[in-house]
């Protein structure tokens, strides 16, 4: 079960590096719309904060 709670936190640290680097303004890589990145923000941060609550064994 430790190996799902790590990749929850890679998974949502990767979700909110993508979201940051796609809003607007803050690098030339891509774009994507504002909402979009927005949303993987909040759904990175929100599956880091799962693992790190979730129970230890």
């Amino acid at each position: 079960m430790k190996y799902c709670k790590l990749t929850l936190i890679i998974v949502g640290i990767l979700l909110l590096v993508m979201g940051i680097a796609g809003l607007p303004g803050v690098s030339d890589m891509g774009t994507e719309p504002e909402w979009h990145a927005v949303l993987k923000i909040i759904i990175g941060i929100g599956a880091v904060v799962i693992a790190l609550m979730e129970k230890k064994e």
